[in-house]
């Protein structure tokens, strides 16, 4: 059996082990309320990146849009820059045209006026 004095000895022991445990928990309340803080910033993290999927889905279409959208400008220059041959093409035909008419008229004329004379 255990003598007294290594009762009172083992009893010491267990209450400085005792004292020095309720020193730890005394800062537990504290470290509860840090964690709820990190747990309420994590959910907000989390969120957020529940939503990054979607804004890379987002992304991607407006950059396929935007790419469509290049297409269809570079395709109306195109067609205008061809267009625009076409008119200068029928402008100079249309000048050569009249150029031949207002010849035509010239020689119609002075046949007529030596005819008249």
């Amino acid at each position: 059996m255990q003598s007294i004095d290594s009762l009172r000895e083992l009893n010491a022991k267990l209450l400085a082990e005792i004292t020095e445990l309720r020193k730890e928990n005394a800062g537990i309340p504290e470290l509860r309320e840090k964690l709820l803080k990190f747990e309420a910033e994590n959910g907000e993290l989390k969120a957020i990146n529940a939503e990054i999927p979607d804004l890379r889905r987002k992304i991607s279409e407006f950059d396929a849009e935007r790419a469509e959208l290049k297409r269809r400008i570079a395709e109306a220059l195109r067609m205008t820059r061809k267009r625009e041959r076409g008119v200068m093409l029928r402008m100079l035909n249309s000048r050569s045209e009249l150029r031949s008419w207002n010849l035509s008229l010239e020689i119609e004329s002075r046949k007529w006026n030596r005819s008249r004379l």
